[in-house]
């Protein structure tokens, strides 16, 4: 899948799961207009550039990989509290990044 058909993807999971972050409260935080976070959900920017894509996954509290390389799927899942907090934390990106990848690379 193209990183574009991934970002449009993955942009309304993340917005829906970061409290329902509307796209205008997205296109404000990181400075572009609501049109751009549109055309971005509909493939419609060929190359958003890596600083926005970094800023919007800041935003939602996503790692870049995370947010332009896999297509994702919202689920529900249990979860240990203190494995809860540690994803809400800031080294939550980092760490959910490291699980994927031992999920994807299993020893």
């Amino acid at each position: 899948m193209a990183t574009v058909n991934v970002i449009s993807a993955n942009l309304p999971i993340l917005r829906e799961l970061c409290d329902r972050i509307g796209q205008l409260e997205l296109a404000q935080r990181v400075g572009v207009s609501r049109r751009t976070i549109a055309r971005l959900e509909k493939a419609e920017v060929a190359d958003p550039g890596v600083d926005l894509m970094t800023r919007i996954g800041s935003e939602l509290g996503v790692t870049l990989p995370i947010l332009t390389e896999r297509a994702l799927q919202a689920v529900t899942l249990a979860l240990p509290e203190d494995v809860c907090t540690l994803l809400a934390s800031p080294e939550g990106p980092k760490t959910l990044e490291a699980m994927i990848r031992a999920a994807r690379h299993p020893r």
